[in-house]
């Protein structure tokens, strides 16, 4: 053998592999080497994505995402005793008792025949979107690929196809990055929540507590901790192996790592795989750090990308990289008669007002239930793309500028920000004093990188 060879030939392919960015990476499942991993410049460039919130619930379209939990609300029930009794008194009218017609009873009318990939992804490129995808399982457990650790899936009931599968090739040949959001943490009791509330004569009647479907409803009293834990990670683990998608969006998970449900070894395993793995190309992939209403982060401060839904709880004066996710319109998910209060020039000026600050926005489409997107959702995100062809070199690609604002205002918000008598609570609820008592510089809002 020719060592000289040998020894340019192992150089020249380390060379290439390190310029196209494919390299091993060998990230420990430990918080302190998980850690290390950066935000990649691709999704802070990217500045805009959208994802959506569709799926089994999006067939009764009413008033929830969460309808298979609140239509179970017994009679008297003091819990959410507004929505719940609504959503349960709609089914009743509408489909018969929950006796007789349960949430698993969707599934089949769950045919999405209108669900075009193509179409989807153009709707989200003409928004001008960087990065896109969909919620692939939310509460409910049903999942929208073709998945192999569950029948409850796209591929085995309702439409009969790779929803996730299928979108995804469309995302890519459109250039844009594939996001990937996970909501099934929280399965687990989600559809027996008020079981305690039903006598032992009525759960023999209830199909969220009959063995035969316990697949989908997943029960507490019938299903443990570890089994539901293992299931969680080898969906997410398929997932990442099929598909490779980009982001990653976990919602539900403080709550049941708190309780055990998830454990944090399982959790730790399944980032360091998707970081090792996930995509063939060096510090590429990332995960969002959710912010949930309990105020506890998903996972430890340092690690991913923060996360604030709707910029709930979030700091005042937020530096660094993050992002807020929001529904182009409440609530999330398609309910007839739906009303879009906030219009494109909403969102337009929450883009720049996150942008400015260092942050992205986050954009969740609400699909119909035969799979189609509504007018009004094509329309907004239309008129946010065209907008962006205009002036998207102030948007993509770009970093805060040194100041981000200024004015009687943002004094005013630092100090209540550091009051420790409001931790968490403070709105800037006061009007900023007007740019003309500014530095006398050239008014801007973003700098090139």
């Amino acid at each position: 053998m020719n060592s000289r060879r040998t020894i340019v030939t192992t150089g020249l392919l380390s060379v290439i592999f390190l310029q196209s960015g494919l390299c091993a990476r060998d990230y420990e499942p430990t918080w302190e080497s998980l850690n290390a991993a950066p935000v990649p410049d691709w999704i802070m460039d990217a500045k805009f994505g959208v994802y959506t919130h569709w799926g089994v619930y999006s067939v009764p379209a009413y008033m929830t995402n969460v309808y298979g939990q609140e239509m179970y609300v017994p009679e008297g029930s003091k819990k959410q005793p507004g929505r719940g009794m609504a959503v349960r008194k709609h089914h009743e009218e509408n489909y018969g008792s929950i006796f007789e017609f349960g949430y698993k009873d969707f599934v089949p009318m769950f045919t999405a025949p209108k669900f075009d990939a193509a179409e989807w992804a153009k709707v989200m490129k003409d928004g001008g979107v960087r990065f896109a995808g969909i919620c692939l399982v939310h509460h409910d457990g049903f999942c929208l690929w073709d998945s192999e650790f569950t029948r409850w899936d796209s591929m085995d009931m309702g439409p009969k196809r790779d929803i996730y599968g299928e979108l995804a090739k469309e995302i890519r040949k459109l250039d844009m990055k594939l996001l990937a959001t996970f909501h099934h943490a929280r399965t687990y009791g989600h559809h027996t929540a008020y079981a305690d509330k039903f006598s032992d004569a009525d759960k023999a009647k209830l199909d969220v507590f009959d063995p035969k479907y316990n697949d989908l409803y997943r029960n507490p009293d019938t299903v443990t901790k570890r089994q539901f834990g293992t299931e969680w990670q080898n969906k997410i683990s398929e997932v990442i192996r099929k598909y490779q998608p980009d982001a990653i969006w976990f919602d539900g998970l403080a709550n049941q790592l708190a309780n055990g449900v998830i454990d944090e070894p399982r959790l730790l395993r399944c980032i360091a795989d998707y970081y090792n793995k996930g995509t063939p190309y060096v510090d590429h992939t990332i995960i969002m750090n959710k912010l949930p209403s309990g105020r506890t982060w998903n996972f430890p401060i340092g690690f991913g990308l923060r996360c604030y839904e709707n910029g709930r709880d979030m700091e005042p004066d937020v530096r660094g990289d993050w992002l807020i996710d929001r529904a182009i319109g409440y609530p999330w998910t398609w309910v007839k008669n739906k009303r879009y209060k906030q219009d494109s020039s909403y969102h337009i000026v929450s883009l720049c007002d996150l942008v400015s600050r260092g942050g992205i926005l986050l954009i969740s489409l609400t699909p119909k239930g035969d799979g189609s997107i509504p007018a009004e959702e094509v329309r907004i995100m239309r008129e946010i793309g065209d907008w962006l062809k205009v002036v998207g070199e102030g948007i993509y690609g770009t970093r805060p500028w040194k100041t981000v604002a200024e004015g009687i205002g943002v004094d005013q918000l630092r100090t209540a920000a550091a009051d420790p008598k409001r931790p968490g609570q403070v709105k800037a609820s006061w009007k900023f004093q007007t740019l003309e008592a500014s530095r006398g510089e050239a008014i801007r809002f973003t700098r090139s990188k």
